[in-house]
């Protein structure tokens, strides 16, 4: 039959709070006389390194992370992108910014990598929040140790203890330090009516466990701030490649006049043509019949795919157009130096400088210099066609046959080279003649004649040049490093194409709505840029690949940017942390402690044990009010070696009292021992 609870066996509050909890004179003395001889000595902790373990464990864990992350911090900066190194050059950023290595494609196709600061810092702060417990284990000793003071202290030191629902407070503060402990403790203290007084020792366990839990928080806040702000940037690295050659430059092809004089001489039967007609000479077979030279130029002009080269327009040089390589090179993830040509146009609008009739049709282009405009291709008067002309010694190259209409033996122009410029366009919106884009028909802002059709006449100096350029491969961007005039015989062989009207249809219509809708001036910076950008296109048939120079390869990487002020917040709490744990060690260090000594005849078993760390076990664990209230004297000699753990330190009891029930008893709801009665027949569990 099971047993009824009896009084002398359950625990109750009145049995913690009332005389059934105060010593027992007859059972003291009797375990008394069954326990060893005992005697106290003081001695500094210090001497015991009391709460070395939590405290190296939460220094060791809180620098250590401030330790990994300085040295990613210093030791990945990628200087190109920060401006420097050190914390100096960060501050002045404003931020860190790391290498996080290559950026990886991943077997999905996205691209990416990690953040590796974040990783550490998340898990430092999940470190930090478990590390907590073990602080307020440290904190036990400080409280445990004031405790003990004012235990000695007599009748003064009464009201500097607490009372034994606050002494349940201290243990589960000390035991958990969780937001709901803390925040129960706050409102018992806030209920000065009905409680008792605080002391000092209460007030501290409360205070610090707050501040341990705030300040784990804090660090969770910092990381969530550095990670709400820390960024990933993808960015080319640029590495030297000087183990390859990259054919990304333009020299003149030697073997074109080669090959045209091989044709020449093959139709005239004279070896001595070599003498006769030099590469740049009136004769322009090797232009009008060289198919795959032209048929280069035509690509580059139209900009096409598969074009070996292309002229792009520097505006930051005035307008310089530039050859480079074309759509067809893959020039990508490569930074490099190429020598090459250059072309620049500076031309002027001539319509409103000629003479003209009654309609205000140009008839007379002396005035304005250029006595050969308009050039009419029949005898009508009123029929213009586009042309691009080179002006030679006063007359028209490329009014039909290029060079060969000018009457002279050799043509070699100068550099700059003077050109003319005549367009024309059919009107096929009604009303253009009499408004554009708000410009009247007769203003003098217009770039062209309205009447009888769209005319353009403008007159351009043409400057040839070598150059060296480099392209930034990360912005895409290029510079001009070195421009040199080239010589009259070179400037003839880019000019030439363009006399032979190569580019002339391109220029009509890349101008066709611009010439029509703008004023003058913008007009005249549109014809610079594109005569200058068609003129080199069209003469890049004459060009073929020569080797770069400072070739730099990009190779992805991720950058990741982390601003300064949540990474050194983040650092900053992490190290106060650890000097708070330091802290509060140093105070047990100094602290006077009492060994409980045993005689000299006691087994291993009764080592002298700690006051101060039977006090800290008591105050982070209830396991020990429970035995003592319900197990009674504990073991043999009261206590357990100070270096056991917890659960080993103090008496279980024996199998057959060891088990506790709770409930209603005859002192009220509460815990009580369960104890087996002996009958005839045996031995009944409760």
């Amino acid at each position: 039959m099971a047993s009824t609870p009896h009084n002398k066996d359950s625990l109750t509050l009145s049995y913690i709070d009332g005389p059934q909890g105060s010593p027992n004179p007859d059972t003291d003395e009797k375990a008394a006389a069954q326990s060893p001889e005992r005697r106290w000595s003081s001695t500094s902790g210090r001497h015991r390194l009391v709460g070395f373990l939590p405290t190296a464990i939460v220094v060791i864990t809180t620098l250590g992370f401030v330790v990994i992350i300085v040295g990613f911090l210093l030791g990945t900066q990628y200087v190109p992108e920060q401006g420097g190194r050190g914390f100096h050059a960060a501050i002045h950023h404003k931020s860190f910014v790391l290498n996080e290595d290559k950026w990886t494609r991943g077997k999905s196709g996205s691209e990416g990598g990690h953040l590796r600061v974040l990783v550490i810092s998340a898990l430092a702060s999940h470190l930090i929040s478990d590390t907590s417990s073990i602080l307020m284990t440290l904190i036990a000793y400080r409280i445990g140790a004031q405790w003990l003071r004012v235990s000695r202290e007599g009748e003064s030191g009464i009201a500097k203890s607490p009372t034994a629902f606050q002494y349940g407070l201290i243990v589960r503060l000390m035991g958990s330090s969780s937001i709901s402990a803390i925040g129960e403790t706050c409102v018992y203290a806030a209920r000065s009516r009905t409680r008792h007084q605080l002391p000092r020792l209460f007030k501290q366990a409360l205070g610090m466990s707050a501040g341990v839990w705030i300040f784990a928080r804090l660090v969770g806040l910092a990381d969530l701030w550095l990670h709400t702000t820390s960024k990933s940037i993808p960015v080319l690295s640029p590495i030297p490649d000087a183990a390859h050659t990259y054919m990304f430059a333009a020299k003149f092809n030697e073997t074109i006049c080669p090959a045209w004089r091989a044709v020449i001489q093959a139709d005239v039967g004279d070896p001595s043509i070599d003498d006769i007609y030099p590469c740049s000479s009136t004769f322009e077979d090797f232009v009008f019949f060289n198919d795959p030279m032209s048929d280069t130029g035509f690509k580059s002009m139209g900009n096409e795919s598969y074009s070996a080269w292309k002229a792009i327009t520097l505006a930051d040089e005035a307008d310089l157009a530039v050859l480079v390589p074309g759509p067809a090179i893959n020039t990508s993830s490569t930074s490099y130096t190429i020598s090459t040509f250059a072309i620049r146009a500076n031309c002027i609008s001539l319509n409103s400088l000629c003479t003209k009739d009654a309609t205000n049709a140009t008839t007379n282009c002396t005035a304005a210099g250029y006595p050969q405009l308009p050039h009419f291709t029949t005898n009508s008067s009123d029929t213009v066609d586009d042309f691009i002309f080179g002006v030679v010694d006063g007359q028209l190259a490329g009014t039909e046959f290029g060079t060969l209409d000018i009457d002279s033996p050799m043509v070699m122009v100068d550099n700059p080279a003077t050109m003319a410029v005549q367009l024309r366009w059919n009107s096929r919106v009604e009303g253009v003649t009499r408004n554009v884009y708000g410009l009247a028909a007769n203003s003098t802002d217009l770039a062209i004649d309205t009447y009888p059709q769209p005319t353009l006449y403008a007159g351009c100096e043409v400057s040839f040049f070598n150059a060296s350029v480099r392209l930034d491969g990360k912005r895409g961007t290029w510079s001009l490093l070195e421009l040199t005039p080239s010589s009259p015989e070179f400037s003839t062989t880019l000019w030439l194409p363009t006399v032979v009207q190569h580019a002339t249809e391109h220029l009509a219509s890349t101008l066709f709505v611009i010439a029509k809708s703008r004023p003058k001036g913008e007009v005249m910076a549109a014809l610079n840029q594109h005569l200058a950008r068609l003129m080199l296109g069209a003469a890049s048939g004459y060009f073929e690949p020569a080797p770069a120079t400072e070739v730099y390869r990009l190779v992805p990487l991720l950058l990741g940017q982390y601003p300064v002020a949540p990474v050194l917040t983040f650092i900053s709490l992490l190290c106060l942390y650890a000097l708070l744990a330091l802290s509060v060690f140093l105070s047990s260090w100094w602290t006077t402690d009492e060994t409980i000594v045993f005689s000299s005849g006691e087994s291993t078993g009764t080592q002298p044990k700690s006051i101060l760390a039977l006090t800290q076990a008591w105050l982070t664990s209830p396991a020990p009010l429970v035995e003592a209230a319900l197990l009674g004297a504990g073991d043999r000699h009261g206590v357990q070696p100070v270096t056991e753990p917890p659960s080993g330190m103090f008496y279980d009891g024996k199998e057959g009292d060891a088990r506790l029930g709770i409930g209603m008893s005859n002192n009220g709801f509460g815990l009580w021992r369960r104890a087996t009665e002996k009958k005839e027949t045996g031995v009944e569990e409760a």
